[in-house]
């Protein structure tokens, strides 16, 4: 989506050139998971989609991130009572994450996305964006689109996903930023995908899964065997076991949390796969 002015105002035209929003506000962003950031006369901000509908809506907020990062974007808001803006971070649905009560909020950034700095007044305090998510039934699936892995960190624009475990249920997740999506692996990977479905209670999320699987209505969660032992070898790679478990959450720890990078599929080759991951799928 390419941004363009004319007679003053911005609007947005496609990689053919076919204006998608006609040129209307007097300022508008890049687009960034999927929202842009603009600005009507009347100096108010609002984030619209590529339909030009408004997701968060004019003079809701002050002031706006001009770009998502990972999902998420400060906001702040004008309190009366304190005859002051205050900070907070919504989502790309417009859901208040953060409350809007913070003095300041450091720019987010996926590497500091477990620990973000935030000030009441000269009070230091530590955002973790990331949580964990909780089981989730995959039946009565519905397919919204599909993507290859590649693609799909384009789309959300994260370098990195992170393939993991949930301590209690050991069902596989992988994470991207701040956000979750599931995996329904039967083995290794043959020709990974992510496809955006929407389950029986509504829910929609992110899935890993085979490429011969889309369609299916009905998946089985995948999840991690007991631990085995490396061969030999493999025993120079760091398998998805050596990594514990309760440091998962480590911001100090986590630029690496499996100490090899085929741990995540940032960019990996079949070799990568099936020494290094081979544990977290066998």
């Amino acid at each position: 989506m390419e941004i363009f002015q004319e007679n003053g105002l911005f609007g947005a035209r496609n990689q053919n050139g076919i204006v998608i929003i006609p040129p209307q506000y007097m300022e508008m962003q890049l687009f960034s998971c999927g929202l842009s950031l603009v600005r009507n006369h009347q100096y108010q901000y609002a984030y619209i989609d590529i339909n030009n509908k408004q997701v968060i809506p004019f003079g809701k907020y002050s002031w706006c991130d001009p770009q998502f990062t990972c999902g998420f974007s400060r906001v702040m808001k004008y309190h009366s009572l304190e005859e002051k803006n205050k900070w907070g971070i919504i989502d790309t649905l417009g859901n208040i994450v953060v409350q809007l009560k913070y003095d300041k909020i450091w720019a987010i950034k996926e590497e500091y996305i477990f620990s973000l700095r935030a000030f009441l007044g000269d009070k230091e305090e530590r955002i973790n964006l990331h949580q964990l998510g909780n089981k989730v039934i995959l039946d009565g699936l519905a397919y919204i689109c599909t993507y290859s892995v590649e693609a799909f960190k384009e789309l959300v624009h994260c370098n990195k996903l992170y393939v993991k475990a949930q301590s209690a249920t050991r069902q596989l997740y992988f994470t991207y930023g701040a956000n979750i999506g599931f995996v329904s692996l039967k083995g290794m990977p043959q020709e990974p995908v992510i496809s955006i479905v929407a389950n029986s209670n509504g829910k929609i999320f992110p899935l890993l899964m085979e490429k011969s699987d889309i369609g299916k209505t009905t998946l089985s969660p995948a999840k991690v065997a007991p631990k085995r032992t490396i061969s030999k070898t493999a025993s120079h790679k760091t398998s998805f076991w050596d990594y514990e478990f309760e440091k998962m959450n480590d911001a100090d720890d986590w630029s690496d949390p499996y100490g090899d990078e085929q741990a995540y599929y940032g960019g990996w080759s079949r070799e990568d796969v099936e020494s290094g991951l081979a544990d977290a799928y066998e």
